[in-house]
C-alpha cells in the first residue's frame, strides 16, 4: 500500500518537474545574459513580396517594447547599417554578433526570417499568411538566448462564383499584411511559454518565472 502510495506521488509531480526541467532548458541561456536592449537587424526575406521587408519592420519594434525592452529604432538601425556599406539583409546577417554590441551598445540583436508572406485562392476562398522565424541572440558571446516561428493565416470567401473572383481580384490589389504581422510579432513575445519573459522596463520583471 505504501509503494502504491509512494508511486502515485511520483506520477503526480513528474509532470511538475518535466516542466520546469523544459523551462530551464528553454530559457536557461535567456535568464543568464538578462538583456535590458535589443536591436533589430534588417529582414531576411524568403518570400517573393518585395514589400514583406518594410511592412514587417514597422509592426516588431511595439510588441518587442511592451515585453520590457528597449529597441533601438529599426529605421536609424538600418540606415547606419547603409551608411557601412551593408545594404542588403544578407551581408548584415553575416556579420560577427560582437559587431551589434561595437556598433550600438545593444545587450542583444534579433534576426528574423520572413518564411512565408502570400494570399493563396483556393475556389471560393482566399487564404492570407505571413510566417516569421525569430532568434535572439547575446551580442558579447554569440549565445542563442531565444528561438521561435510563428505562422498567422486568415481566410475569407464570397458566396458564389462571382463574389469570390470580385474578392480575389481586391485582395490582391488591397491586401493589408500589417494586422496579421503585428497580431504575429505580439503573439511571438508575449504568449507563455514562449514568448519573451518580461523585461527591465515592464512592470512585471522577474515575476513571471512561473510562465516562461
Amino acid at each position: 500500500m505504501a509503494r502504491a502510495r509512494a508511486l502515485l506521488v511520483l506520477l503526480v509531480l513528474l509532470p511538475v518537474f518535466g516542466c520546469a526541467a523544459a523551462r530551464k532548458d528553454t530559457y536557461g541561456a535567456f535568464y543568464a545574459h538578462q538583456p535590458r536592449s535589443i536591436v533589430i537587424v534588417p529582414v531576411m526575406n524568403e518570400s517573393p513580396e518585395i514589400n514583406a521587408p518594410s511592412v514587417f519592420m514597422s509592426t516588431v519594434s511595439a510588441p518587442l517594447a511592451e515585453r520590457g525592452y528597449y529597441v533601438f529604432p529599426v529605421y536609424l538601425v538600418d540606415a547606419l547599417l547603409r551608411d557601412l556599406g551593408l545594404p542588403e539583409a544578407g551581408l548584415v546577417h553575416q556579420l560577427p554578433v560582437g559587431r551589434f554590441y561595437d556598433l550600438f551598445g545593444a545587450d542583444a540583436v534579433l534576426f528574423v526570417t520572413i518564411r512565408d508572406w502570400s494570399t493563396k485562392y483556393i475556389v471560393l476562398t482566399s487564404t492570407v499568411t505571413v510566417e516569421m522565424e525569430y532568434v535572439l541572440r547575446d551580442t558579447r558571446s554569440g549565445v542563442q538566448l531565444w528561438a521561435r516561428s510563428q505562422r498567422v493565416a486568415h481566410s475569407s470567401g464570397g458566396s458564389n462564383l462571382i463574389d469570390a473572383a470580385v474578392q480575389a481580384a481586391v485582395n490582391a490589389l488591397l491586401t493589408d499584411y500589417r494586422p496579421l504581422a503585428r497580431e504575429a510579432n505580439f503573439a511571438v513575445f508575449a504568449s507563455p511559454g514562449g514568448g519573451l519573459p518580461a523585461g527591465p522596463y515592464h512592470p512585471e520583471y522577474g515575476q513571471d518565472r512561473d510562465r516562461f
